[in-house]
């Protein structure tokens, strides 16, 4: 309980003084090796304080190989999968016809329309936070492939297992701005950390306050006084960010430009932005 009342002790110093708590979190570690050395990359550099690692995937052994010499750096979770690649337990409720994961769209199709077995759900996510914890990571928190660990009974089975696990922490996937709902997949996202909020809640999970999108840093980059609105609010305040090499691109391009990220993240400017804000930058344990 000490240690409780230190961290918000120190919380509020920090905000008393001006000072805005800031995690720069990316997700997919573990991904590919590409997307993996472009995360250490930041983490070296003192500008990612957390990343999340993919349990499932080709480069999953590589990351956890990775951790060890980075761990007093930066947090590490598990970035909970749920349509790519194969489940690491028998989820016949998430799967295709070819045992594959199914898509983000029918998942969240079986989530709202009762398909989703919570059984099912724990077993897997169970199963994918052991096989990083197996590796020796001290795992931080959880948070989900494409926020899809906000969706109906999968937050409850997140929930469920975090508690199980002794895992105090989840990523809420809130910006609490009207103006953060650049896209209809983001207002969805919005909608839906209302309800996850609230099981998060009841079983005693913390989470930043708010989440920002580094694209949505990278647009206001030479507009500081926005910059700075942006990123400023109660607590800690969470940028998620999807950086890696340039090599990364090629071998498996997506809806993210990791290595525009990445080159903004270690750039002068946005050592300039952080510093125009009053950042101090923390990780998930500080939540």
């Amino acid at each position: 309980m000490s240690g409780i009342k230190e961290h918000m002790s120190g919380q509020r110093q920090d905000e008393a003084s001006g000072s805005q708590l800031l995690i720069i979190h990316a997700d997919d570690f573990g991904e590919t090796e590409q997307i993996t050395l472009g995360i250490c990359e930041g983490i070296e550099a003192g500008l990612i304080t957390s990343t999340s690692i993919m349990a499932n995937m080709p480069a999953t052994t590589f990351a956890i190989q990775r951790t060890a010499s980075l761990t007093d750096r930066s947090s590490f979770g598990v970035h909970l999968t749920l349509c790519e690649g194969r489940p690491l337990s028998s989820a016949q409720s998430l799967v295709d016809s070819e045992g594959n994961f199914c898509s983000k769209r029918e998942l969240f199709l079986r989530s709202v329309t009762g398909r989703l077995r919570l059984a099912d759900l724990e077993t897997e996510i169970d199963a994918q936070v052991e096989r990083i914890a197996a590796g020796g990571v001290r795992i931080s928190h959880l948070d989900g492939h494409k926020h899809l660990h906000q969706l109906p009974v999968v937050c409850k089975a997140v929930a469920n297992v975090a508690h199980r696990r002794g895992i105090e922490r989840v990523r809420l996937a809130a910006t609490h701005r009207i103006a953060g709902y650049a896209t209809p997949s983001s207002a969805v996202r919005e909608i839906l950390s209302l309800h996850a909020g609230r099981v998060f809640r009841k079983s005693h999970l913390r989470y930043p306050r708010r989440l920002v999108d580094i694209r949505a840093c990278m647009a206001l980059a030479d507009q500081p006084a926005k910059w700075v609105r942006l990123i400023r609010g109660p607590g800690i305040v969470e940028i998620f960010c999807h950086p890696g090499t340039e090599l990364a691109d090629v071998e498996k391009p997506g809806s993210c430009a990791r290595s525009q990220e990445l080159s903004f993240l270690l750039s002068p400017r946005m050592r300039e932005l952080l510093a125009a804000s009053g950042s101090r930058l923390v990780n998930y344990w500080s939540v």
